[in-house]
């Protein structure tokens, strides 16, 4: 695939976005809240093909969070509904484009059918190296580190970063260089709670349906300004 012309910027390997503000949108548009989930998903499909041109190896996003769960039933029906969707589309996109698929969180609670649809894209794409998408789904920061120490433990382990890491759910994935999230709202939300130690972040006012692929590139452009000195001079 063809690149954008960026090889003089700095970009982060990895990319990881809160799509924040899917219902705010369709709110003040006078459309139903699965309006703007769909927009969303839309959205993001967008953004895939924009960070492959760009160079970027990883895009992340977090499309179910552990919190979530506390929504509607007829809400959450109608999400998984629309990830099994999209699931399906990308299953296809990443097989015939040489994508990588990764999902990252719980499966013992999401449906039967999704999971099995999770399942095969994670195995049928884990060779391909050029790019790759995180699917975060019934994921939380808090409960992945829970889930991390428990593996530790059951392995008999003592409890170290690293060790911590290699149980992580993104333990075959790049760290994270820079975490976006639309909405206008300024915070995590637990999102990655161990890997964004030295993440960079981007807050934007934009609702996620609208975070266009040139605002995304706006936002990359942002990040290749930023020294990062993690810790060090």
């Amino acid at each position: 695939m063809k690149k954008d012309k960026h090889e003089k910027d700095i970009l982060p390997e990895h990319v990881a976005i809160i799509m924040d503000g899917n219902r705010r949108w369709a709110k003040k548009r006078g459309l139903p809240a699965f309006e703007g989930h769909r927009r969303g998903a839309l959205a993001f499909e967008k953004l895939v093909d924009k960070a492959r041109k760009m160079g970027i190896k990883c895009l992340s996003t977090w499309a179910f969070s552990t919190e979530n769960w506390k929504r509607s039933q007829e809400e959450v029906d109608r999400l998984f509904s629309l990830i099994e969707e999209m699931a399906r589309k990308y299953e296809d996109k990443c097989g015939k484009e040489k994508v990588r698929f990764v999902h990252i969180g719980r499966k013992d609670r999401i449906p039967q059918t999704l999971r099995d649809l999770i399942l095969k894209a994670e195995e049928d794409t884990k060779d391909f190296t050029e790019f790759t998408i995180v699917l975060a789904l019934d994921y939380g920061g808090h409960d992945e580190l829970l889930r991390s120490i428990e593996k530790i433990q059951g392995k008999g382990l003592k409890i170290t970063p690293e060790n911590i890491e290699k149980n992580l759910d993104t333990t075959s994935l790049p760290q994270i260089d820079y975490i976006i999230r639309t909405g206008g709202e300024q915070r995590l939300s637990g999102f990655m709670s161990w890997q964004c130690a030295y993440a960079e972040l981007f807050f934007t006012d934009t609702y996620f349906p609208a975070f266009s692929p040139k605002k995304f590139e706006e936002s990359i452009k942002e990040y290749s300004r930023r020294e990062r000195r993690f810790g060090g001079n």
